[in-house]
């Protein structure tokens, strides 16, 4: 490029370069385009995409200011005084994005940590303790013989050393607590025999006697033939293997004793065998989650790491769907409606797998949740502004006002919420930025915030009586069932996007 031509693009040309109109200023009078071409100037370019999306200059921080003072801008923008305040659907998204990204920043949830306490120290001083015993004591007050003790005592023995019992024995600080709780049994059973002596003057002689024969009868009934043990029970991985091949044999073996024409019975014993296999992987990821726990000592953990390494430890992860008596499953029991397209229950089950394992991730990391809600909340408010402004549309049916003239009115409600919001999580920043170092800033953020949440909603309670103009008794009914039936539809709409982004996590 020779350096005339370059010299041309520097200075202003003397006609518009988009109509040809003749230039008299920064800005031609007849189609409005700048002087300035932003291909060739990097800065102003720059300029120009701040000013569309945030246009920071006077009329923000006007429109900020007039905004706190409920009504305002909505009356002025109504009346005609547009140019010094910042579009209502702008300001809206602007503020929306701002502060729901401020709330991604300033909110954390700390991931589940499975790292277990040293309960043989810590359940000693903990408080439950006490309450257990309560509650053992009040359990044995219903007891009124001897017989009805011990069986009591045995049934809740036997539950206890079940629990224990399934805690492998190089976790002693799990199975800790399972013995404390079977020790509070037996002083609530003995203190209920005492009290028993007395009220009932029973001799040491008659209540062997009664107590033998209770302890004969529960062995008699204990000594019929128990069930194949649970997979859960399983100590060793080895242990846990033989348990499932016994199973998995033995439902092969009905399941090739069942015709090809019962598609259903097959389609059970089927999901069976997976059920069985499914559970002898989540017993395996605890025994490993055990072991790498005593191996790697007081090293902190967390639970959706360990999902992630050794695998899903939730051994009841069944899925009815509608009542139904079969577990979901996305091969041998899919939900199907009659009414639709292959395609759609192909996508709908799709969709049920999707959540089902997404599910599990943030009931490992509440975080994934916390994330989801926060990012439903901006895409919740947008898609209700215009519901909102269609039941002021509603309520205010006699005014005379056009739909769009409630539709600003609803955006600078919302404007304003997100606004507050905003300070919210500002001062939920400050707060943990500065107390740990004084501790009397917590009691003044705590006030501060309790405030701004007790003044949002008689901000827009005003607001509607200064924009509509009617009397305060009138105003406050009419607030009261746009307000409810609003945030009904608010509360729905947020957790149905949350459960979408779940799903699609």
């Amino acid at each position: 490029m020779s350096s005339s031509s370059a010299a041309s693009h520097d200075a202003h040309p003397t006609h518009c370069e988009n109509c040809g109109a003749a230039l008299q200023g920064h800005y031609c009078h007849d189609c409005g385009q700048s002087v300035v071409n932003p291909v060739r100037h990097a800065g102003h370019a720059m300029e120009e995409v701040f000013e569309a999306f945030w246009h920071l200059d006077g009329r923000i921080f006007r429109t900020l200011r007039d905004l706190l003072a409920p009504g305002r801008v909505a009356i002025n923008y109504l009346s005609g005084q547009r140019a010094k305040y910042v579009a209502p659907l702008r300001l809206f998204v602007v503020l929306s994005v701002l502060t729901f990204f401020v709330a991604q920043l300033v909110i954390h949830v700390e991931t589940q940590d499975t790292s277990v306490e040293l309960l043989n120290e810590g359940v000693e001083r903990n408080t439950n303790r006490t309450q257990n015993v309560n509650r053992e004591n009040k359990r044995f007050a219903t007891a009124t013989s001897i017989e009805q003790i011990e069986r009591i005592r045995a049934t809740e023995l036997a539950e206890l050393a079940e629990g224990r019992d399934a805690v492998s024995t190089m976790l002693p600080h799990v199975r800790r607590p399972f013995e404390i709780a079977m020790e509070d049994v037996n002083a609530a059973a003995e203190r209920r025999t005492q009290q028993l002596i007395r009220e009932q003057d029973l001799t040491a002689k008659e209540v062997e006697k009664e107590k033998a024969a209770a302890l004969k009868e529960i062995q008699a009934e204990r000594s019929e033939p128990l069930s194949t043990p649970e997979m859960d029970k399983a100590k060793t991985l080895a242990q846990l293997e033989v348990l499932r091949n016994e199973r998995v044999a033995k439902q092969q073996a009905e399941l090739a004793a069942i015709p090809a024409a019962r598609t259903a019975d097959r389609r059970r014993l089927q999901a069976e065998i997976r059920e069985t296999n499914e559970a002898a992987g989540c017993r395996a990821a605890q025994l490993e989650i055990a072991a790498a726990r005593v191996s790697e000592g007081t090293r902190s953990r967390k639970a959706a790491a360990d999902a992630r390494i050794y695998g899903e430890t939730n051994c009841d992860g069944r899925l009815t769907l509608f009542g139904s008596d079969e577990p979901w499953d996305e091969e041998l029991n899919p939900l199907v409606f009659s009414w639709a397209p292959e395609f759609v229950n192909k996508w709908v089950n799709r969709q049920i797998a999707h959540g089902k394992d997404n599910v599990a991730r943030v009931q490992h990391d509440p975080g994934l949740f916390v994330k989801a809600m926060l990012g439903a909340v901006p895409s919740a408010l947008f898609l209700l502004v215009p519901v909102f402004a269609l039941l002021l549309k509603l309520a205010y049916v006699g005014s005379r006002r056009l739909y769009l003239e409630h539709l600003v009115v609803a955006l600078y409600s919302h404007a304003y919420l997100c606004l507050a919001i905003l300070a919210f999580f500002l001062l939920m920043a400050l707060d943990n930025a500065i107390t740990p170092h004084w501790a009397g800033f917590g009691w003044i953020s705590g006030t501060l915030e309790l405030l701004l949440w007790l003044w949002m909603p008689v901000y827009l309670w005003i607001m509607q009586k200064r924009v509509y103009g009617n009397g305060w008794l009138l105003t406050s009914l009419r607030y009261l069932v746009i307000g409810n039936l609003y945030f009904v539809l608010l509360g729905f709409m947020v957790v149905f996007i949350t459960i979408a982004s779940i799903v699609r996590m």
